[in-house]
């Protein structure tokens, strides 16, 4: 499974002996092979390239083997490249330290015997790509850490920014009522909803990205997804679409929604490559882990790759290492593109999925997306099966709405709350936080004027949310009826909101539709 071929020089000034060494390495898979007949020309190889290992004779023309190794040690490009010296002549003890003290790890004498030639740089290659390896695990964990602080800083930012939201819904869709159809202000009111939504969906972008946004996950065929989302994506335009599946490509356990997410961004990605038109060919296979995988921070097992390949211009070698950062982006920033949060929430839906992903490219030569999800049975341990949930048109609640507890600590949201539902015909009371809560709620039942539902804020700054609130409530009133609201959206409890004592859930921002639809479970 690795990805790249691995580089081995020869410098020799006979070409003969050029020929005889590369008919020996020839049984060598992915390894591809450069030659030079000079120790400059071989210098001006190993600034180019990354060797695994150079084989170099000591006896040539002007600067032998042994200065290039000096030179080599000397320059920060080429002195980890290991040497193995091949020589003919200088087979004595002190031609041999020369060799060590210039650089050499190894050395071969001629003629050369092919099995311990092929043997030797065996070793070499294994050496090399197990440090490869290291590398990019570290690499790929130090990314993870850093996207895991990040997430964390997401979502906090994502629910403060969903309060301001919902109150900035709430607002417009109230003016909007009370603005005559067809005038200018309703239509410029339409005009301030589709920002706000464009602004809601780059919450939830965060959201997925944070800790929040654990897939909820079902059996579902990879090659049905692709094809649905391609034909969505890419129908009409000038994108020639290539579709390689593997037959029969397995199944996976995974949330279609953040998948179809993570297809769609590297689709745009390739449409915005290529304006001018070109190929993508998206190849799916089925694909086995096994311990010898240089593949970092993946568990052993039975995994679809799904490679997503364009023939357009490449990634510089300057950005290939930072595309999965937040907010990088090489395209121009605006409301609709070049964000810097695809590729990013890409990889961390994809982390959560106990899969990997990583990109590979060339500049000149297009880019290809690699992505391993586990077949089903090996889904990521975090990972939640989905349940269906039926939903119901929202319309106005119904006439038994009397009385209702909103327990919300932003004053602007509280407001909102209130304006919202005394429109849908509720009487409201507010309560700050948990304590004024419990204590509104007890003083409605023993004025015999009960409040019909609460709703509870699911985070409270300083004290107490729902889940600690409803269970006070429930000792005053074990029939209460309660829906939890929260910016956070992919919260435990906001996915199972039943089981932790609630009739339904809504999700800020959400809008007038959303809490009547809302009502109608506890009234």
């Amino acid at each position: 499974m690795f990805e790249n071929k691995v580089k081995i020089l020869i410098v020799d000034d006979r070409q003969e002996n050029l020929l005889a060494m590369k008919l020996t390495l020839q049984p060598l898979e992915d390894v591809e092979i450069y030659t030079a007949q000079s120790g400059n020309e071989g210098l001006g190889l190993m600034i180019e390239h990354e060797f695994a290992v150079v084989l170099l004779d000591v006896q040539m023309p002007g600067m032998d083997g042994f200065e290039t190794a000096t030179l080599m040690h000397n320059h920060k490009a080429t002195r980890n490249i290991p040497i193995i010296f091949v020589t003919a002549i200088n087979k004595e003890e002190d031609h041999v330290f020369k060799g060590y003290q210039s650089g050499a790890v190894d050395y071969l004498f001629k003629p050369l015997n092919p099995e311990i030639l092929l043997s030797k740089v065996k070793v070499f290659i294994k050496l090399y790509r197990q440090r490869v390896e290291c590398e990019r695990m570290q690499e790929e964990l130090q990314k993870n850490r850093n996207l895991e602080a990040l997430g964390i800083l997401a979502g906090g930012i994502a629910h403060d920014f969903n309060n301001l939201l919902t109150t900035i819904f709430g607002y417009i869709e109230l003016s909007q009522m009370l603005a005559e159809p067809g005038t200018e202000i309703r239509r410029k009111l339409s005009e301030a909803i589709k920002a706000a939504n464009l602004a809601k969906q780059l919450t939830q972008q965060l959201l997925t990205f944070s800790k929040g946004g654990r897939p909820l996950t079902e059996n579902a065929s990879i090659g049905d997804l692709i094809t649905d989302t391609t034909s969505m994506l890419l129908s009409g335009s000038n994108i020639k679409v290539h579709l390689e599946m593997d037959p029969p490509t397995g199944e996976a356990e995974l949330d279609k929604g953040q998948i179809c997410q993570v297809f769609q961004n590297l689709m745009f990605n390739a449409k915005e490559a290529m304006p001018d038109g070109g190929n993508l060919t998206i190849r799916t296979e089925n694909v086995t882990v096994e311990g010898n995988s240089t593949q970092p921070l993946m568990k052993d097992g039975r995994y679809v790759k799904i490679s997503f390949k364009d023939d357009g211009p490449g990634i510089p070698a300057e950005h290939i290492g930072k595309i999965f950062d937040p907010y990088f982006s090489s395209k121009k920033m605006g409301m609709k593109k070049g964000q810097g949060l695809g590729l990013t929430i890409s990889h961390s839906i994809i982390r959560k999925h106990g899969g990997y992903m990583h990109v590979e490219s060339e500049p000149g030569e297009g880019t290809t997306f690699h992505i391993y999800l586990p077949q089903s049975g090996q889904s990521a341990p975090h990972a939640k099966k989905a349940v269906p949930v039926s939903t119901t048109p929202a319309d106005s609640p119904s006439s038994s709405v009397r009385r209702i507890l909103v327990m919300e600590d932003e004053e602007d949201v509280a407001g909102a709350f209130r304006e919202i539902l005394e429109f849908l015909g509720c009487e409201i009371s507010i309560a700050p936080d948990g304590p004024e809560a419990i204590l509104l709620y007890s003083q409605a039942m023993k004025s015999n004027r009960p409040f019909a539902g609460v709703i509870l804020d699911l985070t409270i700054r300083g004290g107490e949310g729902a889940e600690k609130i409803i269970a006070r409530l429930r000792k005053i009133n074990p029939e209460v009826k309660a829906i939890v609201a929260s910016g956070y959206g992919n919260n435990p409890i906001m996915d199972n909101y039943k089981s932790h004592g609630f009739n339904a859930a809504i999700k800020k921002p959400f809008n007038i539709d959303n809490l009547s639809a809302a009502l109608k479970t506890i009234t």
